[in-house]
């Protein structure tokens, strides 16, 4: 989670003065479309990170864990690529 949280704002935090014009823009071009997005995916994965401890808190010691850290990590990466296409 943590590593996706960097990558998003890696993404999104402006880093040049001057960009290329090319589709997708590099990272930190698009600052103005890219930084709602990469805060939504922060504040999505921050959630289901959340509930995946809650679940496990609330029923340790089975094995049901696979289902949440997979949607954790299919909500990462999809949050990587929104950010890097936004």
């Amino acid at each position: 989670m943590l590593g996706a949280w960097l990558a998003y704002w890696w993404l999104a935090y402006p880093r040049h003065e001057v960009c290329a014009m090319k589709l997708p823009a590099p990272a930190g071009c698009s600052s103005l479309a890219r930084t709602p997005v990469a805060t939504f995916w922060t504040v999505v994965t921050g959630t289901l990170y959340a509930a995946t401890l809650l679940l496990a808190a609330w029923r340790p010691g089975r094995r049901w864990w696979f289902a949440p850290l997979f949607g954790l990590f299919l909500s990462a990466v999809c949050g990587y690529f929104a950010v890097l296409h936004a």
